[in-house]
């Protein structure tokens, strides 16, 4: 699965959309950082597992 890579110009519009004020020469020094955790988040991402099917069937009934 391909991705966009994260730009600068991309995190800072996910900020604004968060809310979250960032100054743009702290964007700029904490960049690599930001990048790196959001690419571990990607990398934890495992196509085609889907939804895990449980264990034991629930049926709730109070009758």
């Amino acid at each position: 699965m391909s991705t966009s890579p994260i730009t600068k110009e991309r995190l800072a519009a996910a900020f604004e959309y968060a809310g979250i004020a960032v100054t743009p020469e702290r964007l700029e020094e904490k960049l690599p950082e930001y990048v790196g955790f959001l690419e571990l988040i990607r990398g934890a991402n495992v196509p085609g597992l889907g939804e895990t099917v449980p264990q034991t069937a629930f049926k709730a009934s109070w009758e």
